[in-house]
């Protein structure tokens, strides 16, 4: 590993201590470095806060003239809570950034390398650029489309099944802690009534960071069965429950007593119609969801085209005939059949193995912010 991504890779490990604290700001960690030792770190912890650049430039002092400045996000060059960072760098004397992606935001876009460029500061992008887009994605798709990033994640044996006879988990830790990561990345996460019922699941961040608060809590519930008298309701933490439009009035009011947003949709297929929902989420602020439902909400989902990216792990446990299949219609999905969601990557998580697929315009963004 040549220096440049040995520094960003650390601007990355900052950036990650603000994940769950930035919205609706990026995650950004920012290294200076000085004739081959770092003199200054920062990172951006929460909206409304200094960015990166500057934590690390009033980190440095006066070691940060002539010295390079590691970014994982280009620096941004526009007045919002906080000034430009451009100016700080170039104030500070700074002779020499390195970044991973452009910043999406349709203010910065490039602007802020051309200011430094135009002030004879140096300027190198695209190193380490997949895994800074990992960390932003949820920012970087709110930004491209005005719309609610949908990630599906699904946990499944080999033959393909969601469920043993054993019951219980059976993937490994890292798999878990990497849900929970995917959840901090997240606003909300969203389940359907039946997992309710049947895993009575907390639906926190704990193993990720114990001390971040739980997401927002979504459940698919036509009939409104969810319990009015559920834990979920003694933290203050939001919950939304969506229902049919000829949901019980009467369970209704009762949820809504106890805190939650009931929210009425129209049906399609059986269901709540999944495109007028996704429409609703991103209008009550939510940005990013982490769909973690059974079959039936999987399957829904992806018939739909509504997955941005989806987020397999293969667990070395066989099932058998007993296990209920991961997708469950027997006609071949579009995903598939039409190259809806495409390959990113492959590899190991503890015994697992994790598949990441995105959609085709989640992989036109990359391509656009990774070039110089």
């Amino acid at each position: 590993m040549n220096p440049d991504e040995l520094y960003i890779e650390r601007a990355i490990e900052l950036a990650k201590k603000g994940i769950g604290k930035t919205f609706p700001n990026p995650n950004v960690g920012a290294v200076i470095v000085s004739e081959g030792k770092i003199v200054g770190e920062g990172y951006h912890r929460k909206k409304g806060e200094p960015h990166a650049e500057v934590e690390a430039i009033n980190d440095a002092g006066v070691k940060a003239r002539g010295a390079t400045i590691y970014l994982n996000l280009e620096p941004c060059c526009h007045y919002g809570a906080t000034p430009p960072c451009t100016d700080r760098i170039i104030e500070a004397g700074i002779k020499r950034v390195v970044f991973s992606i452009y910043d999406p935001d349709s203010r910065v876009r490039g602007k802020g390398a051309q200011i430094l460029r135009e002030n004879r500061i140096e300027v190198k992008t695209g190193v380490k650029a997949w895994e800074a887009f990992q960390l932003n994605l949820p920012f970087i798709h709110k930004c491209e489309t005005n719309r609610t990033l949908i990630i599906l994640k699904v946990a499944l044996t080999l033959d393909g099944r969601i469920t043993l006879d054993t019951g219980g988990w059976f993937t490994s830790k890292e798999s878990r802690g990497y849900v929970h990561y995917l959840r901090a990345l997240s606003d909300a996460v969203a389940i359907g009534i039946g997992t309710v019922k049947t895993d009575s699941p907390v639906l926190d961040r704990r193993f990720f960071e114990r001390e971040l608060p739980a997401p927002v809590r979504v459940v698919f519930d036509s009939n409104l069965d969810f319990p009015p008298d559920s834990l979920w309701f003694k933290d203050g933490k939001r919950v939304m429950i969506y229902c049919a439009e000829n949901a019980d009035k009467h369970s209704m009011t009762l949820l809504k007593k106890a805190g939650a947003e009931v929210i009425a949709l129209p049906e399609n297929n059986g269901g709540i119609d999944l495109g007028r929902w996704v429409d609703d989420i991103g209008e009550r602020g939510v940005s990013s969801v982490l769909i973690e439902g059974g079959a039936r909400i999987a399957t829904s989902f992806l018939k739909e085209g509504l997955v941005d990216r989806m987020v397999l792990f293969f667990a070395p446990r066989i099932s058998g005939k007993n296990g209920l299949s991961w997708f469950q219609d027997e006609v071949e999905p579009d995903w598939i059949k039409h190259g809806g969601l495409k390959s990113s990557h492959v590899s190991l998580s503890g015994n697992d193995i994790m598949a990441v697929y995105d959609s085709l315009v989640v992989k036109g963004y990359f391509e656009r912010l990774a070039r110089d």
